[in-house]
């Protein structure tokens, strides 16, 4: 299978690099060169455009970090619908907009199937796959994507995925500012954070995310595993989609508290970041 893979960030080199190991032929595109050269020296074809990455592939990917780098790539005058054969399948596996996702399904075989798991999920194939759009389409890739997740959930239709992907997003959320909470509560009332770690990630809250950012706390680290602004899209995002079904007060909160972390330490800040708001003054000197 001919694979054409756009947006090799901190999901996306990873992700396609599996690909290569499992001995698929992928050509690959980003805006910067440079972040996909360690993709070329496993093997990947260098595609200097969207176009040519997409032109003559029997399946055309794309991990992209925000919506409208989505639309540009498969509307744009020199994007995949414009030089993808007939009967290629498409997959946007970038956490974007359900709205868009329907306006690409609408185009033919498109797939929306963010993922979920981070960088180390994406390394180990480990990923869980949110997927919406034509069932057909779906299982002539599934292959594929059973090398980069674990778990593959067909939603429905066109969308459906992108709305599944937006639900784990609140959730995230929720989970990692309360783990922030805990975490500057620990402190507050001068326990050891490794122990109070050490009991609650046996419990009903123990969870990865727990680990993850309990243990970047810890160590004062708030480089990303996942950026505060694309946290802040997500969220933004699943609050559009829900409108005035429901309020989601919890979501809107952290939605909030990311805004205000970027707008102080910047976006491209882990989402452990949110520590900063929890506990300002003990948590802004002196983390990296």
């Amino acid at each position: 299978m001919r694979i054409g893979w756009i947006g090799t960030g901190l999901m996306g080199e990873p992700m396609a690099a599996r690909l290569l190991a499992a001995g698929y032929r992928v050509a690959v595109h980003n805006r910067t060169r440079a972040k996909a050269e360690p993709l070329l020296d496993q093997g990947a074809e260098w595609a200097g455009s969207i176009a040519e990455a997409a032109r003559e592939r029997d399946l055309v990917v794309t991990m992209l970090p925000f919506p409208a780098d989505v639309e540009t790539a498969y509307l744009g005058p020199d994007g995949i619908f414009a030089a993808a054969s007939p009967g290629t399948v498409a997959v946007d596996m970038s956490t974007s907009s359900p709205e868009l996702a329907r306006r690409l399904g609408g185009h033919g075989q498109v797939l929306d199937a963010p993922v979920s798991g981070g960088p180390a999920g994406a390394r180990s194939g480990g990923l869980s796959v949110f997927v919406g759009g034509d069932i057909g389409a779906f299982e002539r890739v599934r292959s594929v994507l059973e090398v980069l997740g674990t778990t593959i959930v067909h939603h429905g239709p066109a969308g459906s995925g992108q709305a599944a992907k937006l639900i784990n997003q609140a959730l995230v959320a929720n989970v990692t500012l309360g783990v922030c909470e805990a975490f500057a509560a620990a402190e507050a009332v001068g326990l050891d954070p490794a122990r109070v770690r050490e009991s609650l990630r046996v419990g009903v809250a123990g969870s990865p995310l727990l680990d993850f950012a309990w243990t970047r706390l810890s160590e004062q680290d708030l480089e990303p595993g996942f950026k505060i602004e694309h946290l802040a899209k997500d969220l933004g995002l699943a609050l559009g989609e829900v409108g005035d079904a429901r309020e989601l007060p919890g979501t809107r909160l952290v939605l909030d508290l990311c805004r205000a972390v970027a707008d102080a330490h910047g976006g491209d800040r882990g989402t452990q970041a949110l520590i900063t708001q929890t506990m300002p003054t003990a948590h802004t000197e002196g983390h990296r």
